[in-house]
């Protein structure tokens, strides 16, 4: 295993099973001198070879002024990433190809 993998799960293992947020771990390894887009590129690589899984994730709430000078409010959604378990992994086989599959809209609001 190289380098950066090895940096990602160590430092996913020390977070313990709430997991890590993706961000928070991206910017852990940038300062040990890792370029974002190769700590992106094995964090992704991991999940693949499922030796991370997600445990859940942080919505955070931004604001922000828009052109107007307008507060405006968005969410943003990022992964907690923990080191690969038998517990979590079923998360990863989403059976998004369904035939017939629909999505349950009752709580949303009317157009």
């Amino acid at each position: 295993m190289d380098g950066i993998s090895q940096a990602i799960l160590e430092h996913a293992d020390g977070a313990g099973t709430r997991g890590v947020a993706m961000g928070q771990l991206v910017d852990a390894l940038v300062g040990r001198g890792y370029t974002p887009e190769a700590v992106e590129q094995a964090i992704w690589a991991l999940l693949g070879a499922r030796r991370l899984t997600p445990s859940g994730f942080l919505c955070r709430q931004l604001r922000r002024r828009d052109t107007f000078g307008e507060m405006v409010q968005t969410r943003c959604y990022e992964l907690l990433l923990a080191p690969w378990s038998s517990e979590l992994d079923h998360q990863l086989d989403l059976d998004l190809a369904t035939d017939g599959a629909e999505v349950d809209d009752e709580d949303d609001p009317e157009p």
